[in-house]
């Protein structure tokens, strides 16, 4: 008990957590899952109140297809911080896979709240407008997507470009 508080006001947990994390991404980026999603239950492990190590865990299992998993992890982050980005997205991922528009919208648009101009997630916004028949704020929504890839250098802006002139097909009175 006495070690266990001593760590925490010294940070060490913290400390490891965060060493697990960096290396969950590490591995993630190294097209390793079985080690990052091992490394990020660690992190877990350690600093079990932090939202931001449950959203990637839950990202990387998503990845991994393991949706069901995935799923739990984003309701961890997200019982720990709503707002919490990537929780959001992966929601919304899940929710646009399954084809619950209207659900899938809603998440996207809280994880636009949280952190702005992400094109990733202007794009998936896009596509749950025009999934529902709203083609002008998909439109919308796939221009701001497009002008977001295009800063980053991202080769994805062509694909918006593509959507965006369909949006503007279906926009057009017959």
């Amino acid at each position: 008990m006495i070690r266990a508080t001593l760590a925490s006001r010294l940070g060490i947990a913290r400390y490891r957590a965060d060493e697990h994390y960096r290396a969950g991404l590490a591995a993630f980026a190294a097209r390793d899952p079985e080690a990052a999603i091992r490394e990020l239950n660690a992190a877990v492990e350690l600093l079990p109140k932090h939202a931001e190590y449950h959203a990637a865990l839950g990202f990387l299992l998503l990845n991994d297809k393991r949706r069901h998993e995935a799923a739990e992890a984003f309701e961890r982050a997200l019982g720990l911080n709503r707002l919490e980005m990537l929780a959001n997205y992966g929601h919304g991922m899940i929710a646009y896979r399954e084809k619950n528009w209207q659900e899938a919208r809603t998440y996207f648009e809280t994880a636009l709240a949280a952190q702005p101009n992400r094109a990733e997630t202007q794009y998936y916004l896009a596509m749950a407008h025009h999934r529902l028949g709203d083609n002008q704020e998909a439109l919308r929504w796939m221009g701001e997507a497009e002008e977001g890839f295009a800063k980053s250098g991202d080769r994805r802006g062509s694909q918006c470009g593509a959507w965006s002139r369909e949006f503007n097909k279906l926009l057009q009175p017959e």
